[in-house]
């Protein structure tokens, strides 16, 4: 059998490019599926290799269908590249779309960071209950409180709030990240609260 394997590399490379491809990574398989110009030209190939094959030591029918299977599946692997193009070439679009409709726009996301810019910065919070007492405790990366804004009673739901970058004392602190935790309560009850982290403006400038 190794006469005809010899003679499938000789006058069917791309036989034994697919051969080769099937130990090697999705990308080495896919620029081996592209040598292939059509379906024609694999039949061509194919009919070239049976009308020359030894007539003592013939094809034998695992052969040829294993020729056939790769042959399949270096066109369905073509067919997914070529899905999978598309589908991202549309995600992108979609995704510019969408940031382009949030400029000039607050955002909010889940999280407790605070973007300190300006002199200002802004948060906001879910409360599960009603509270009759909310702080916000202002902190740096290191956990340590620098500020505490008192927000009084407040309702369930979406809360904000701003932040005019001053510390406890009154002094002003340098622009940068910080974050933020918030303690509500009612009565001796306490209420979660779920922080949110604001982006003023992010895509304006």
């Amino acid at each position: 059998m190794s006469s005809v394997n010899s003679l499938t590399a000789a006058v069917n490379p791309f036989y034994a490019s697919l051969q080769s491809t099937g130990a090697s990574s999705s990308g080495s398989a896919s620029s081996g599926a592209s040598g292939l110009a059509s379906e024609s030209t694999f039949y061509n190939l194919l009919i070239t290799q049976l009308t020359n094959q030894d007539p003592l030591d013939p094809l034998s029918n695992q052969d040829l269908s294993a020729e056939l299977a790769q042959f399949s599946v270096a066109n369905g692997v073509n067919a997914i590249q070529g899905s999978l193009s598309s589908l991202m070439a549309q995600i992108n679009q979609n995704q510019g779309l969408q940031a382009a409709s949030l400029i000039g726009k607050t955002v909010s996301t889940s999280g407790n960071s605070l973007q300190l810019s300006g002199g200002t910065a802004a948060g906001g919070y879910d409360l599960s209950a009603d509270a009759n007492n909310v702080d916000v405790l202002v902190q740096n990366s290191a956990g340590q409180t620098l500020a505490v804004l008192p927000q009084g009673a407040q309702s369930a739901g979406m809360q904000s709030f701003t932040w005019n970058g001053t510390d406890n004392s009154g002094a002003a602190l340098p622009a940068g990240n910080y974050q933020f935790i918030v303690q509500a309560a009612n009565g001796s009850q306490a209420v979660t609260a779920t922080p949110y982290s604001w982006l003023l403006d992010t895509l304006s400038g």
